[in-house]
């Protein structure tokens, strides 16, 4: 499950739902707790999108273990299970999964973001690659891998306020934000794209991130407060949590029966809204993840 959702309750609040979102808890009046329960349902859609593309969308470490055969030029080809691939973090390779070789700062060739190209140096040519490991693999040999990645998608939020002209912002999880990558930051009414600066370094990818400070390559245009998205989800994708999230608030009466599963949030979210279900938003959000999903 993500840590935090794919779109915050204020971005959720300015898209255009017609929804009444301030009776989510019933009988409490206080607006933080309205949006905690916003950030809730927003957190289960982000997790109902995980597991309809089979994989997180939000970027993250994952480790794939492996056994591939060698070709005739001595590479190793492996189709990454999660994807796109941003970057490849480790590598290790062996004959035997107890007897791995470690490769220090792997560098290797991606394919429509998910296949891996290895160059191990093959005995039937000579070595050209950048993987020099001392020894090389015979074509069809069966080898055992284990590969670290970072793949998918940035999908963090601001750890702290930005003020207009700043060269740098602060961000929760710094996974998968790249050098030179751009990124938007979805504050309503402030919304803008952000360029990391050529010269910034990301810190080692982890499974258990820390907020760090992004230099930009230009000054931000605008203030923005502390938690809104700083996204490189793509706006579509964004969009299918908001459909989801949509129906999950979408309650009938209780004189009515839903032929979506029923949420625990008030009933008079949907005030005097005559449809009935969700359902075309959920199949409208399935439709857009299917150019998403996992590729085994």
């Amino acid at each position: 499950m993500p840590a935090t959702p794919y779109v915050s309750a204020a971005a959720f609040r300015a898209h255009p739902t017609y929804l009444d979102l301030d009776g989510l808890v019933s009988g409490n009046p206080i607006p933080a707790a309205q949006d905690a329960e916003l950030t809730n349902l927003l957190l289960q859609a982000s997790a109902w999108a995980d597991n309809e593309c089979d994989q997180p969308l939000g970027a993250h470490l994952y480790t794939q273990s492996t056994r591939v055969r060698t070709d005739r030029a001595g590479m190793l080809r492996i189709h990454a299970d999660h994807g796109p691939v941003r970057t490849v973090t480790a590598l290790s390779y062996g004959w035997s999964p107890t007897s791995m070789t470690a490769v220090d700062s792997p560098s290797l060739w991606v394919e429509d973001g998910s296949n891996l190209v290895i160059t191990l140096g093959g005995s039937s040519t000579a070595w050209s690659g950048s993987l020099q490991v001392g020894f090389g693999a015979g074509p069809g040999t069966e080898t055992f891998v284990r590969v670290s990645v970072v793949a998918a998608y940035v999908a963090t939020q601001l750890s702290a306020a930005a003020t207009a002209g700043a060269t740098s912002i602060s961000v929760a999880d710094p996974t998968g934000i790249e050098s030179g990558g751009s990124y938007r930051i979805w504050e309503p009414g402030r919304e803008e794209t952000v360029t990391v600066s050529p010269q910034w370094q990301p810190p080692a990818a982890s499974s258990m991130p820390a907020p760090a400070t992004v230099l930009l390559a230009a000054p931000i245009l605008f203030d923005h407060e502390i938690g809104h998205d700083v996204s490189g989800l793509p706006a579509d994708a964004r969009l299918a949590v908001v459909l989801y999230t949509i129906s999950l608030l979408m309650r009938p009466d209780t004189s009515a029966e839903d032929e979506f599963p029923d949420s625990s949030t008030n009933s008079s979210t949907r005030g005097k809204d005559s449809r009935k279900t969700g359902q075309g938003m959920v199949d409208e959000a399935r439709r857009i993840l299917a150019s998403y999903g996992r590729v085994r």
